[in-house]
């Protein structure tokens, strides 16, 4: 993996741990998964080394925090040395514009010494922000068969206190699905 991609990794990581709670976009799951029929996960291991970086490493371990606290809550324990289920975090980021129309009562027509000018309605950007999409992928560690995936989506906030607090009510949110 080149310096690039592994840096612009690392930067979504980031920022889309800052979403807001969002909203669950979708949870699909293969029939008769039931989440109490495991005792064990595990994080898919990624060649990324993030401990150079200690303000990405915060962030990935916020991800997998809620994570984990949410599965103690179904009675699975951490276990790296032989799991019954891994679990893949994605993240994509994407550039939002926010705009609004522009109004004679708020922007009204100034004269600029010409007869033949005019006054149209357009859109005016006021302003960028990040939306984010959080996917989380359940897989049998034997088989290596997706078991369950949860897609959730927010707007990233760069405040550290309120990213955390949305990152955590956004996961428990999203594995809200697995309650039987």
């Amino acid at each position: 993996m080149n310096i690039q991609s592994f840096t612009f990794l690392l930067f979504l990581i980031y920022l889309l741990s800052s979403c807001s709670s969002g909203k669950i976009i979708s949870t699909t799951s293969v029939e008769n998964f039931n989440i109490n029929n495991y005792q064990s996960f595990d994080f898919y291991q990624t060649e990324l080394n993030i401990d150079e970086m200690p303000e990405f490493e915060k962030r990935v371990d916020w991800i997998k925090e809620a994570i984990e606290e949410k599965f103690k809550e179904y009675g699975l324990e951490k276990d790296s040395s032989s799991p019954e289920l891994l679990v893949n975090i994605g993240i994509v980021l994407e550039e939002k514009i926010q705009t609004r129309e522009t109004d004679l009562r708020s922007d009204p027509p100034t004269y600029i010494g010409q007869r033949r000018y005019h006054w149209e309605v357009e859109e005016v950007e006021v302003g960028r922000y990040n939306e984010g999409a959080f996917t989380l992928d359940l897989v049998n560690a034997k088989s290596q068969k997706l078991l369950w995936q949860g897609v959730a989506e927010g707007i990233v906030s760069t405040n550290d206190k309120q990213a955390y607090k949305n990152l955590k009510e956004g996961t428990q949110k999203l594995l809200s699905d697995l309650d039987q």
